[in-house]
């Protein structure tokens, strides 16, 4: 479902939290694999870099987002906020993974990147099974 999101700022064409976080993992879980993805880029090797890197940055910045929302505070707002940024910045330089319909550099997401994240977390959800099978599917991976 797309449309306004009061959670996230202004009026967003990426999919609410709801919608965009249906397939994830309980923040548990998402957080272990948050875990060993930031252990693997330490040991990358099996997997090309910039791929790994980028599913550890989304998973991140949708694993903030969902804690954001979930307790409300500042703080965590402020952490999905970074992460969320720091997941444009490395789409922009790269581009090679950019799943959903508007990229990086679209002004959808001055307001906020964290409706991006959405946006890229859901589409990549759907490629994955919720991260439960981390190759891409339909794209072949990188």
């Amino acid at each position: 479902m797309i449309g306004h999101d009061p959670r996230a700022g202004a009026r967003s064409e990426a999919p609410l939290p709801e919608s965009a976080y249906a397939a994830a993992l309980g923040p548990a879980a998402e957080n272990t694999a948050v875990t060993r993805l930031q252990t693997a880029l330490r040991h990358s090797g099996q997997y090309p870099r910039a791929s790994l890197e980028r599913e550890f940055r989304l998973r991140r910045a949708a694993l903030a987002d969902r804690l954001a929302l979930e307790s409300g505070e500042e703080c965590d707002a402020a952490e999905a906020a970074r992460t969320a940024y720091e997941l444009v910045a490395f789409d922009l330089a790269d581009g090679r993974f950019v799943l959903g319909p508007a990229g990086p550099g679209s002004s959808r997401w001055e307001e906020s990147a964290r409706p991006y994240v959405r946006q890229e977390y859901e589409r990549w959800a759907e490629l994955t099974d919720g991260g439960r099978d981390a190759r891409l599917k339909d794209t072949g991976g990188s």
